[in-house]
């Protein structure tokens, strides 16, 4: 049985988070860390790219900071959506595809924390897990990738590289002519497709160019459309205006059990502004039954106690349609307090 955040159908409550968040009141003296003398050992599960690698890095380091005498051992796994490369993921499970195996080693013992790309969960993770906690979240924006040199515009064929529906509806919403081809694999594997010929431009998530070092660390505070050129190449950040990144994307989601000392460290790490965010998201999807297939965009920003929610709707979901295809594109953005947040998720979807 799978459900939504360990927790049923039950919404998740950001306030109770907020409210309780270890990061000021955790003593780290209650754990029983000492075993015979040695170090207590927690295991972390992580996919084995370079990214996620870089990721887990940072989860690492971030809990060593708070509990020292605790030993964190990084343990590398494959899923299914790593050994198989050659389809589309919504050909063979979808975004599960990169987190069941972990949840499973979680219930089985043999990891304690898994660590992944929040946008790459599912909307359903299995009983007795849950997202524990998150950390600052990176650079929301998608990059729009091309050798030097090259320009484009509206009247143009050319090939873009890209598995993800959004990123496809949106790109030939900006460009017409765009035609769209499946792209898999690592970051570097992409990138060098790329300069092999394969694609005239492919599009990337800014957050893992950015915590790979490819591109420098702009933040997460700009969305506007601007330009870095390196390596003969062109990485053109898209607006988010203009590109609605994916839900939860730069966020990295800690899952752990329900409870226990692994959960209560999680939880005295977590960045309870993000956290809100995530949860935010995620909660606009579940209220939109929004799987992996479904072209929709969505992203939260907190100003203090204001929130802004905007979301991204194309009406088909198909990945084969004619590049001639009229794409209907439909953006709704809603503001507010953002004590109020489940409001505006149901303001947000009428």
């Amino acid at each position: 049985m799978r459900v939504e955040n360990g927790h049923g159908k039950n919404k998740p409550n950001i306030r109770k988070f907020a409210e309780n968040d270890m990061a000021d009141g955790f003593n780290s003296d209650d754990l029983d860390c000492e075993s015979g003398g040695q170090k207590k050992t927690v295991k972390v599960g992580t996919r084995g790219s370079m990214l996620a690698l870089a990721q887990t890095e940072l989860v690492i380091k971030a809990l060593k900071e708070r509990f020292s005498q605790i030993d964190f051992q990084m343990i590398t796994m494959s899923t299914r959506g790593d050994r198989d490369t050659s389809r589309a993921l919504l050909e063979f499970g979808g975004k599960a595809v990169f987190v069941e195996e972990f949840e499973e080693a979680i219930l089985k013992g043999d990891i304690d924390i898994a660590v992944h790309s929040a946008k790459d969960m599912p909307m359903e993770i299995m009983e007795g897990l849950t997202i524990a906690g998150t950390l600052p979240r990176a650079c929301p924006q998608d990059v729009f990738i091309y050798k030097s040199g090259r320009s484009f515009d509206g009247n143009e064929s050319f090939v873009v590289g890209t598995s993800s529906l959004r990123r496809q509806y949106q790109i030939r919403d900006m460009y017409p002519y765009a035609v769209c081809k499946n792209l898999r694999g690592n970051v570097g594997t992409r990138i060098q497709k790329l300069e092999d010929g394969e694609y005239d431009a492919i599009i990337l998530a800014a957050a893992g160019l950015e915590r790979l070092g490819v591109i420098e660390d702009k933040g997460n505070d700009s969305t506007e459309c601007f330009e870095v050129h390196k390596d003969e190449l062109t990485f053109r950040y898209i607006s988010t205006e203009s590109m609605l990144p994916a839900a939860c994307q730069g966020i990295i989601a800690i899952e752990t059990r329900t409870s226990g000392e692994v959960y209560d460290m999680v939880r005295a790490i977590n960045d309870t502004e993000v956290y809100t965010q995530l949860t935010c998201e995620r909660a606009v999807l579940n209220r939109l039954n929004a799987g992996c297939h479904e072209p929709i965009g969505v992203y939260s920003e907190l100003h203090g106690d204001h929130m802004k929610i905007s979301l991204m709707k194309a009406d088909a979901a198909s990945s084969d349609k004619e590049k001639d295809e009229e794409i209907q594109i439909h953006r709704k953005t809603v503001e507010g307090n953002t004590a109020e947040w489940e409001q505006l998720v149901e303001n947000l979807i009428k």
